[in-house]
């Protein structure tokens, strides 16, 4: 996954000030180039406390299973749009939240490392990783409430009802992205869901008479 200085100005909302958008620059490039920036917002309780804001972290999802038909409480981080998920916003249909699990790094690294892959290409696929070139995979690193470094799956995605979570006697709020972390989050997700070149041409066939 490419993180050019032009993909990612393209990508920096009007909203904020100049000088917001100058450190959202400058903290998306260095995280492209391999170096490290916050994800989280340190202080967030009193604001965003009850909000479920696209990229928060919450305790109380259930996944579903597929090998065994069971049901998991997992922690995980919110895919779905802030407002699509906002109880505010009524609907004739009851609001359903994507979300998927928050997985350790070490235990993917570990997965890696019995695959049979070689020692380098395992730290290649990690570092990739780190620098958020992997298209598929959103990492987090270590920080705030989180421990260790942590990454998200997109092709893990799961949903349930947004009232079920709400309900939960787990729901707790774990984290909300800052600026830095949302920005890297929404682009990822652009690119994995949203690649329009992907070198395929629709146009039909002619059909021979």
């Amino acid at each position: 996954m490419n993180l050019d200085a032009e993909t990612l100005i393209q990508q920096i909302p009007y909203y904020l000030t100049a000088e917001d958008q100058k450190v959202l620059l400058d903290e998306l490039t260095k995280i492209s180039r391999g170096g490290t920036a916050e994800y989280l917002l340190s202080t967030y309780r009193d604001t965003f406390k009850e909000l479920m804001l696209q990229g928060d972290g919450w305790r109380g999802f259930q996944l579903f299973l597929f090998e065994t038909g069971d049901r998991r409480a997992v922690r995980g981080i919110v895919l779905s749009n802030s407002c699509d998920v906002d109880p505010e916003n009524s609907r004739d249909v009851p609001a359903r939240v994507i979300f998927a699990p928050l997985v350790k790094l070490a235990a993917f690294k570990a997965l890696l490392d019995a695959s049979g892959i070689s020692a380098d290409r395992v730290a290649a696929k990690i570092a990739a990783i780190k620098a958020q070139k992997t298209s598929n995979i959103f990492y987090l690193p270590a920080g705030g409430v989180l421990q260790e470094d942590y990454i998200v799956r997109f092709d893990d995605a799961h949903n349930m009802p947004v009232a079920a979570l709400a309900n939960s006697e787990d729901r707790e709020k774990l984290f909300t992205l800052n600026n830095t972390g949302f920005y890297m989050l929404v682009l990822k997700l652009s690119v994995h869901f949203c690649r329009l070149h992907e070198k395929v041409n629709r146009k039909p066939t002619e059909v021979a008479a």
